[in-house]
């Protein structure tokens, strides 16, 4: 289980998230009703990029060569499964901006990297090569800057969680009630998910501690881009 939540504590509002979203993407703006009629979702909507389009990526600090070689690696694990080229800038400046010097993972969700000032970070990844987890976090965060959101937030998600002991963990670490129920515990529009199901595998998943939960439940970290994410995306950013 994360001691922290990886969605970026400087979010946009919603005027200038929507705005944003729409601008890149107009079709981030409907989703689809059963029967297949479209609605524009009040509060809800998608965030992903143009498909087709080049994403540019840079650093605003200055990782050394084998850190960002590391970075780019991961990353580049995503770009099979979507119509977007990744093209990584010496720039200070791109679509996506990384921040490595800093001790924390977390990123804005797609085109809410559009929102933030020209040299301002839109990703923190503060995990450094060495670590276990790098790959999977760099994979998670990246699948936020893509659109994705948390696959354990899904509305048929089945995790018996243990609620007051989930607000009592939390707590110890100072986190909020209301950060707990905003990325661990509330579910997401179905309008968001683009049909597809549930999915324990998912790289989006956090990992679930059996403490955590009533009776039999419990995930471990996923470490790759399951089956189903790679639908998601091909979803998302269809081929013309």
């Amino acid at each position: 289980m994360p001691t922290h939540f990886c969605v970026a504590p400087n979010t946009p509002g919603l005027p200038a998230s929507l705005a944003a979203a729409l601008a890149e993407n107009p079709a981030n703006g409907h989703t689809a009703e059963p029967g297949g009629r479209r609605k524009r979702a009040i509060g809800e909507f998608r965030k992903f990029w143009k498909p087709g389009r080049t994403l540019q990526i840079a650093f605003v600090d200055d990782p050394d060569d084998a850190h960002r070689q590391a970075i780019v690696d991961a990353i580049v694990l995503w770009q099979p499964w979507v119509n977007l080229t990744f093209e990584f800038v010496a720039s200070k400046r791109g679509d996506i901006k990384i921040l490595t010097g800093y001790n924390d993972n977390y990123s804005l969700i797609g085109t809410d990297a559009l929102t933030v000032g020209p040299s301002d970070a839109t990703m923190v990844l503060g995990i450094k090569p060495h670590e276990p987890r790098f790959q999977s976090t760099v994979l998670h965060e990246f699948g936020h800057g893509l659109g994705a959101q948390h696959e354990h937030q899904h509305p048929d998600a089945d995790i018996p969680w243990d609620l007051p002991k989930v607000y009592a963990h939390f707590e110890a670490l100072g986190v909020a009630r209301e950060e707990v129920d905003h990325n661990l515990l509330n579910k997401l529009d179905r309008s968001l998910l683009l049909a597809t199901r549930y999915d324990r595998r998912s790289i989006m998943h956090y990992p679930v501690k059996q403490e955590l939960t009533l009776g039999d439940w419990t995930l471990a970290q996923n470490t790759r881009i399951s089956r189903k994410d790679k639908a998601f995306m091909r979803r998302a950013y269809p081929t013309a």
